[in-house]
């Protein structure tokens, strides 16, 4: 019996270790299930594939989850960033879709079936700071099922530029196929007949076997059915399509027959795949692009044809292989012409992309090398993508100069911070992580910003930073760059953004990038009126560089040549669609040189985050980097769009001016570096914007030295290696390679020219004759482009010499003077362009030369022919004869009163004429004559209500004023003195000069004050009043300042001589001070009046003559 109990028990301890063995196992098997679903390992690092605390994936516009929009048969992955977006990502809640901008044709869903419009027209929106173009979305004609009511529509499939959308109601069903460049869209019908709905009277010219030729609203159609259908036509068309299920409509480029014949044997055509492949030839420095569909012929009756038709835009058409029809169609793009036939190739020139600029600029190294190491004194610290992103490759620029500079311990550093930053990014479980979402295939890094994680925005914007910083890593640390270890994560976001792998698991092909329109969407779900958009095009390009840069150091060459069909696709379409380099894409009447965002069906000169000049040019500009030089293809161009901002903004940019001066030197180095010379001591460093921007001082110093040492990227000659670039000056090339082959190789160039490049090394040779034992000249301008006279500080104090020799300097100003200091300023009195030449020479008699052009313009002339005589009053309306940039600048030039045919906006408001609505960055001019030599006070008299303005003045170009701001007045034509004064002034004649502004962003685009008349008194003695000119009327302005402390201006005038009496009471009504009380001529008078001995409070001051009395309240606050 003990024995049998025993048994049991042993036997019952061994069931239950068995099951608790069976327990922990499964506990450990399921734990390890979970954990493998949530972080998947990838090298070294790791990514999650559930969101982390907090953080949100895609949503709609109601902040709630949302699932992609597909078929129950769509087996892809999930595709956005693209023309079509909205039809699988219903942002807004359409269940259809919104708008389908594929050009020519502009589509949208509906629950009857596909809207087709196409519109050949453009409208201008006037909306700050300029106007936009805008080609308005008006359908044509909808088609459908009859009595279809489709509560959704759906994805059925998609390729690289064509979509097919499927609609089901009950047994009835369409598929519609549809694409970039096709006039074509392609129906498949089941259950009911094919039914078109026209939005208006359609005229029919053609009606035979099943085709329809189609005019509606100035638009033509064909209509193609099989052969043998009957078209029952009324207020609306239908047709059993003799049996069959298929039907194409086309957009036609006229309504003749036989351009209706040439698309109907290509209607049966249906494109069941649209494809693209590319090919780098490396030796000739080219990308050679294959365009492809595949189609089934659905209709073979005879002379039909097995191939389509499309429409090419301009950046395609420029470059293809294979002859085009005359046939053409108008787009927001430009013009689009077609192309017959399945196939078609492009062959665009690549330009080759470097790690970052040689070091060939006549910089000090030991200042350079001294800025860099100031920047140690940072860190790279945690936060969202895409700052941390700019942030990182801030310091990747850093690394190849202070590597340069032989500062190793610096170019160290700023690689351990990227190290850490990047690792951290690549590892789940810090403040940083990567996050996979498997229901739409995307890749997001938290925290994130700009809606890349509830809209799928910007991925290839933020991942370019990242990109770019382990490309720079990569260089100087190989082993860290392998898939082993965290290469494999770099490939990753790669991946996300623009796959190069269309067998990939886990992302779509080329996300961003819109492979026909030859361009990157920055909207995941484009679910836009006016379909999708971009408005970085720049960030876009930074993405290409940084893939190819990564490819070409890891040796993955799929990866590198996507990049280099990236790279080279998207400049051709950045300087067609952004810049319209030709002048033949934006709309004649279009004011402007360069757009901020390109949209589906519009472009715009604005901004997301402002209108500033300086973002709506600049955010095409940042970041630039060595992978930035197709900003300076065309230097003509450059100068254009920079002239463009700086009249925009009435003056140089006071927002991201490095960023300016980087692209201002691809056209213009001199005037680039003179600028950074004059401005750079006045820009903060540390502030966020110039952080924000990935800019540095040591960056944009190595920059413009070596543009102004190099001069113009030269793109007539190419290399056998893909990282490169070619600077001209004058005749002389500088020829620049950067080899990551583990062993040295030959680069030749295109023009014959060849160089051995060390492995791993950038080299950089010139044509140039260079003298290692002449002196460095650093020339500087203060300004090289002003108004007569024209007074200009020149700078040579930091030229250097590099044995350490002293200098000796010779300025010539051609004939006008010459001057032997390191710096001299000269003034040019008369207008004209003149070259300024400088020598330095050294002590052992070497000698470099440099030069600089500066242009004086022209004044105006006076207004009715003769200077106005001072002392007197200058009308505000009278300013100089000139016109636009010689005697004012008006930022609307539309003004309907008075000198009807000038810009200056003028008003009769009050019954005096004066100039109205002054807004920022305006100026305005007057040519007066001093009759005797003295000192003189200048009283402009302004009126405002928002007082939010500011004005300086300018006597002969030299600030008299500072800023003087303008408060209110209480009304639009309620006049207030601001005296200015005393300014020494010699007999004869002198230009005055107003620039108008305001301290508010707010108020930049807004009416800030009126300028009536600007009254001149000639001081006389010590008086605290002082004598104006005759007026023909009594009264009393508003004290100036008020509130005031302590002191304040009292304005009056009297229209006779007589006794005056201005005195200043107290609130109890006592008199507190006397002011005047005697004798004063006719005329116009201002006093001072000194409240140093009163307390604050609420003063009144009253104003005496001859029976007359006027008053006003002025506030003391102390």
């Amino acid at each position: 019996m003990i024995n049998t109990i025993h048994h049991l028990r042993l036997t019952f301890f061994n069931h239950l270790q068995l099951n608790v063995k069976y327990i922990l196992f499964l506990v450990l098997f399921f734990t390890s299930i979970t954990l493998s679903a949530q972080v998947v390992q990838v090298g070294a690092g790791s990514y999650s594939t559930t969101l982390p605390s907090g953080e949100i994936g895609p949503q709609n516009a109601s902040g709630q989850n949302i699932s992609p929009k597909v078929s129950t048969s769509f087996d892809q992955r999930v595709q956005t960033n693209d023309w079509w977006s909205s039809l699988i990502y219903p942002f807004f809640g359409n269940q259809h879709s919104g708008k389908l901008i594929a050009h020519p044709l502009s589509l949208q869903a509906n629950k009857s079936g596909l809207e087709l419009s196409y519109q050949a027209e453009h409208v201008l929106i006037n909306a700050a700071p300029g106007a936009d173009y805008l080609f308005p979305y008006d359908a044509q004609m909808t088609v459908g099922i009859q009595g279809m009511n489709a509560s959704n529509t759906k994805t059925y499939s998609y390729d690289d530029w064509t979509v097919t959308a499927e609609w089901i109601d009950g047994n009835k069903s369409m598929l519609a196929t549809m694409g970039h460049g096709l006039p074509f869209v392609y129906f498949e019908i089941n259950g009911g007949d094919a039914m078109i709905n026209f939005d208006g009277n359609p005229t029919t010219w053609y009606n035979n076997g099943g085709v329809l030729g189609i005019t509606i609203e100035g638009r033509h159609y064909g209509i193609f059915a099989p052969t043998g259908s009957v078209w029952n036509t009324g207020s609306t068309y239908t047709s059993s399509l003799s049996g069959k299920d298929y039907l194409s409509v086309a957009l036609l480029p006229n309504n003749s027959q036989e351009t209706l014949e040439e698309f109907r044997v290509r209607a049966y055509a249906f494109i069941t795949n649209s494809k693209v492949d590319w090919m780098y030839d490396e030796a000739a420095s080219s990308i050679i692009s294959t365009y492809r569909y595949e189609t089934v012929l659905k209709d073979s009756a005879e002379g039909n044809i097995n191939e389509t038709i499309s429409a090419l835009y301009r950046h395609q058409w420029l470059y293809v292989n294979e002859p085009l029809t005359e046939y053409s169609f108008v787009s927001p793009r430009g013009e689009m012409k077609l192309i017959k036939g399945n196939v078609f190739t492009t062959t665009l020139a690549f330009q080759g992309v470097l790690p970052a600029l040689p070091n060939e600029g006549d910089y000090n190294p030991d200042v350079l090398g001294e800025l860099i190491a100031e920047v140690t004194n940072e860190s790279l610290d945690p936060g969202p993508s895409y700052e941390n992103g700019k942030a990182m490759a801030r310091f990747a620029n850093l690394v190849h100069l202070a590597d340069q500079m032989g500062r190793t311990t610096a170019r160290d550093y700023f690689l351990s911070e990227l190290k850490t930053r990047l690792e951290d990014w690549f590892t789940v479980g810090g403040e940083q992580e990567y996050s996979y979402n498997a229901k739409w295939d995307v890749l997001t890094g938290y925290p994130s910003g700009y809606g890349a994680d509830n809209q799928i925005n910007d991925h290839h914007f933020h991942m370019s930073y990242a990109i770019v910083s382990a490309a720079t890593i990569a260089q100087y640390d190989p082993e860290w760059a392998t898939q082993e270890q965290w290469g494999g994560m770099v490939n990753m976001l790669i991946r996300d953004a623009n796959n190069w792998d269309r067998e990939d698991e886990l992302f779509p092909f080329l996300r961003s990038f819109d492979i026909y329109a030859g361009h990157s969407w920055a909207a995941g779900h484009g679910d836009f009126a006016e379909g999708n958009n971009q408005e970085s095009s720049s960030e876009s390009m930074n993405y290409a560089s940084a893939v190819i840069l990564w490819g070409e150091v890891t040796g993955q060459t799929e990866i590198r040549d996507m990049g280099i069909f990236l790279y080279a696709t998207e400049t051709t379409a950045v300087e067609q669609y952004w810049f319209d380099i030709d002048e033949e894409v934006f709309p004649d009447n279009y004011p402007h040189a360069a757009l901020a965002m390109v949209w589906g069906s519009k472009g715009v000169h604005a901004t997301w985050f402002g209108g500033d000049p300086e973002f709506v040019h600049g955010i095409n500009f940042l970041p630039i980097t060595s992978g930035s030089l197709y900003l300076g293809r065309h230097t003509d161009y450059v100068l254009k769009n920079y002239n463009e901002i700086v009249e925009e903004r009435s003056g140089q940019p006071k927002l991201w001016k490095d960023l300016f001066w980087l692209y201002l030197s691809m056209s213009d180095p001199n005037q680039a570096l003179s600028h950074y010379l004059t401005e750079s001591p006045n820009v903060d460093y540390n502030d966020h914007d110039e952080v924000f921007n990935g800019l540095s001082q040591p960056f944009t110093m190595h920059w413009l030295y070596n543009m102004k040492k190099m001069g113009q990227v030269d793109i007539s000659v190419t290399a056998d290696i893909p990282t490169y670039s070619v600077f001209k000056k004058g005749e002389d090339r500088t020829y620049i390679a950067y080899n990551a082959d583990t062993s040295e190789r030959l680069v030749t160039f295109s023009d014959g020219y060849s160089m051995t490049v060390a492995a791993g090394e950038m080299m950089a040779e010139t044509t140039q004759q260079v003298n290692p034992n002449a002196p460095v000249v650093l020339l500087n301008a203060d300004k090289t482009v002003g108004k007569s006279p024209l007074s200009v500080q020149f700078k040579a104090s930091n030229s250097f010499d590099r044995n350490e020799l002293g200098l000796d300097f010779t300025w010539t100003f051609g004939t006008l003077g010459s001057s032997n200091q390191s710096d001299t300023t000269f003034t040019f009195y008369e207008a004209g362009e003149y070259m300024v030449y400088l020598k330095v020479e050294n002590t052992d008699g070497f000698i470099t030369e440099d030069s600089v052009a500066v242009k004086v313009l022209p004044n105006g002339t006076p207004y009715g022919g003769t200077p106005i005589s001072v002392p007197g009053t200058i009308q505000a309306e009278n300013y100089d004869n000139g016109g636009e940039g010689i005697a004012y600048h008006d930022m609307d030039a539309n003004n309907q009163f008075y000198r009807t045919g000038e810009g200056v906006d003028l008003s009769g408001d009050g019954g005096q004429i004066h100039v109205n609505w002054i807004v920022a960055g305006e100026w305005i001019e007057y040519t007066f004559k001093v009759a005797e030599a003295g000192n003189y006070t200048f009283t402009p008299y302004v009126a405002t209500v928002p007082g939010f303005g500011n004005f300086t003045m300018f006597i002969d170009n030299v600030d008299v004023s500072g800023k003087k701001q303008v408060t209110g007045t209480g009304s639009f034509i309620n006049w207030r003195g601001i005296p200015v004064g005393p300014i020494s002034l010699n007999e004869g004649n002198h230009i005055l000069r107003y620039e108008f502004d305001t301290d508010y962003d707010s108020e930049v685009n807004n009416w800030l004050f009126s300028l009536d008349k600007t009254v001149v008194i000639k001081n006389s003695g010590t008086s605290n009043e002082n004598e104006m000119i005759a007026v023909s009327e009594f009264s009393l302005a508003q004290n100036y300042p008020n509130p005031f402390n302590p002191n304040t201006q009292i304005t009056y005038n009297i229209p006779q001589s007589g006794l005056v009496e201005l005195r200043v009471y107290n609130m109890l009504g006592q008199v507190v001070s006397t002011l005047i009380n005697e004798q004063r001529n006719a005329g116009n008078h201002m006093v001072r009046f000194d409240a140093s001995a009163l307390a604050s409070g609420v003063y009144v001051y009253e104003l005496r003559f001859k029976g007359s009395v006027l008053t006003n309240k002025m506030i003391l606050l102390k």
